[in-house]
């Protein structure tokens, strides 16, 4: 009788061990206090990465982007700016809380970028 028990609880075992949960968050990029337009750079939850040329009205005009990612997917935002007098902020969020982030003010050379991958739990 037991090894008929054993043979009857293998297979909830094995798919137990074998059901990994994934945890899906929200991840949002977030670009702000840039006074004129800029080019953005980013991935999407697919893994496409996009260029844009965004037109911004004022600083108190932030561009965002938003979508569901699991954990250990790959995030990743960079901007340039071309307007000297400008400068730019530049986040990732996941589910709410800043992960990455980065700034430049005055800086037309560089690219402000963050990246990183969506931590386990």
């Amino acid at each position: 009788m037991k090894m008929k028990h054993i043979i009857c609880i293998l297979p909830f075992l094995l798919l137990l061990i074998s059901c990994q949960k994934t945890s899906e968050k929200q991840i949002s990029y977030i670009v702000s206090k840039s006074i004129s337009g800029f080019d953005v750079n980013y991935r999407t939850a697919d893994g496409t990465l996009i260029k844009e040329k965004v037109e911004i009205v004022s600083a108190e005009d932030p561009w965002t982007y938003s979508f569901v990612a699991e954990e250990g997917d790959i995030v990743f935002l960079s901007t340039i700016y071309k307007d000297i007098s400008s400068a730019i902020n530049v986040q990732i969020l996941i589910d709410g809380k800043v992960y990455k982030q980065g700034s430049s003010k005055y800086d037309t050379v560089s690219y402000v970028t963050v990246s990183g991958t969506v931590p386990y739990e």
